[in-house]
């Protein structure tokens, strides 16, 4: 069965696209600018270090994005880490989704959600949120992540 998705044509025009409600991710003013040119991807799971966390949520480290993936018999489902979903809709109500590559590391070939992602350990401004900025719904760090993404 075809999966519905946008083409070209019907794709979103990235300056109307919403900015998790026009974060600005840099003290400096402008929206930080992310710039992957000449990595491949085993380079960022290899650089890229997630969020590790305990089954309550605490944050209790960092490693590897490949790290985090591996699953195992210590760690079936690869180790707990924070991560986020982007669902983009059309204007008409359509959910844009993506197939990810044969060539992906993880989850190859498998029909996804608009965007999926990390917030990341070691970025500045922090993508680290505490278990307040959780509970409060104002999780700045996994939003500025967001932005990096889909900027």
């Amino acid at each position: 069965a075809r999966h519905p998705t946008w083409s070209d044509s019907h794709a979103p025009d990235k300056t109307q696209l919403p900015t998790m409600g026009l974060v600005n991710c840099n003290p400096g003013g402008a929206l930080r600018q992310w710039d992957g040119s000449g990595m491949t991807q085993e380079d960022f799971m290899n650089k890229d270090e997630c969020i590790l966390l305990d089954p309550h949520d605490n944050v209790i480290g960092h490693c590897s994005k490949k790290a985090a993936h591996v699953f195992g018999p210590l760690a079936p489902r690869g180790i707990l880490h924070r991560a986020f979903s982007v669902f983009l809709f059309d204007s008409e109500g359509r959910l844009m989704l993506q197939k990810r590559a044969d060539d992906k590391v993880t989850f190859r070939s498998v029909w996804t959600n608009t965007c999926c992602s990390h917030p990341l350990h070691g970025y500045n401004p922090t993508e680290v949120d505490t278990q307040d900025d959780v509970k409060k719904g104002d999780p700045m760090g996994v939003k500025c992540a967001a932005v990096r993404k889909l900027d």
